[in-house]
């Protein structure tokens, strides 16, 4: 007859002093059961920012320093930092920056104004014609947005845009109408004009 195991448990929470929203991290929807409750591994550096906040599972997930409002989901995922302008991504294993380094996102656009894709191509909207031509991302943006407007050449190489009643379309609009159409040619459509 085999040996019975006792069953094992995963280790119990630490009791943590740091401040956290209490209003959130004591609410009821965040209650477990005590034998779900789990602790992933520290980072090394003591002035790791999750060691900073005292993250320790997902039991607590917002937490305020100095008065700065966080959300983590565990030691190991990066740290959100909840601004009024925005949410800004920080690494767990670092040290909390007040003024980190920036990334500057660049588009980068060929000669005749189409964004290129990450090999270095033409971005096209695949599938999608305008009386036979492939319609592209180009490098103009909307006003305010991130969004490409999307644009055919004709047969001169001049870029035309496509609109639907007077508005200059995006490449997000383009794609929910090719994929209204039968064979991706949007020129079958009447609501949708050019600029020729």
């Amino acid at each position: 007859m085999a040996a019975k195991k006792e069953p094992t448990t995963p280790p119990k929470k630490k009791s943590s002093n740091k401040n956290t929203v209490a209003e959130y991290n004591n609410a009821d929807i965040n209650k477990t059961n005590e034998n779900e409750e789990w602790e992933e591994p520290a980072p090394e550096d003591p002035n790791a920012l999750v060691n900073q906040l005292g993250v320790a599972n997902l039991k607590e997930i917002l937490f305020d320093k100095d008065g700065h409002l966080f959300s983590a989901a565990g030691r190991q995922s990066p740290v959100a930092e909840i601004t009024s302008s925005g949410v800004m991504l920080h690494p767990p294993q670092k040290p909390y920056e007040a003024k980190g380094k920036i990334e500057n996102i660049t588009v980068a656009v060929n000669e005749k104004g189409i964004v290129l894709d990450e090999l270095g191509q033409p971005r096209k909207i695949a599938g999608a014609k305008f009386k036979g031509q492939e319609i592209y991302w180009l490098g103009e943006v909307m006003p305010g947005t991130v969004k490409h407007y999307a644009g055919w050449f004709d047969n001169l190489g001049k870029a035309h845009k496509l609109y639907l009643q007077n508005q200059a379309l995006t490449t997000d609009i383009i794609y929910k109408i090719r994929n209204r159409s039968v064979d991706g040619e949007l020129s079958v459509f009447a609501e949708l004009s050019t600029d020729e």
